[in-house]
């Protein structure tokens, strides 16, 4: 799919919920058994100062009181940290993405006990992600 200024590839099993209620302000969300993933832009030109994207990782990881640091991924960074919903623990791994005009926050979660066999899935998400 291409949005705005990124571009990234979506498996054809997972279904698009970019419709749905629960979708909120997200520019789009898809899902597949227990994973989910969403897209979520601010334009860069919101900020008073000029950030970079390591400065804008960091004022998501403090501006949500997170307790977790980044590491550099690829073009982008990539933190991950956990999350009581209900009797659920839901482990979010969240990447940051900076295009022409916009930062980029691509956010999946899924039940802790369903990470490992979501990874993969992330991983190749994650690696075809490219500015548009």
């Amino acid at each position: 799919i291409a949005c705005k200024d990124i571009a990234l590839t979506v498996p054809g099993d997972f279904l698009d919920l970019s419709a749905e209620d629960y979708a909120g302000d997200a520019d789009f969300m898809f899902g597949k058994g227990s994973l989910i993933f969403s897209g979520h832009s601010e334009r860069k030109d919101i900020f008073l100062t000029e950030m970079t994207l390591e400065q804008y990782t960091g004022y998501v990881i403090s501006g949500n009181q997170l307790e977790c640091s980044a590491q550099s991924y690829g073009s982008g960074y990539r933190f991950s940290y956990e999350k009581q919903s209900g009797d659920k623990t839901l482990t979010y791994v969240v990447a940051t993405w900076e295009g022409a005009e916009n930062f980029w926050i691509l956010q999946f979660y899924c039940p802790e006990s369903d990470l490992e066999k979501n990874l993969p899935e992330i991983d190749i998400i994650l690696s075809a992600v490219r500015s548009a």
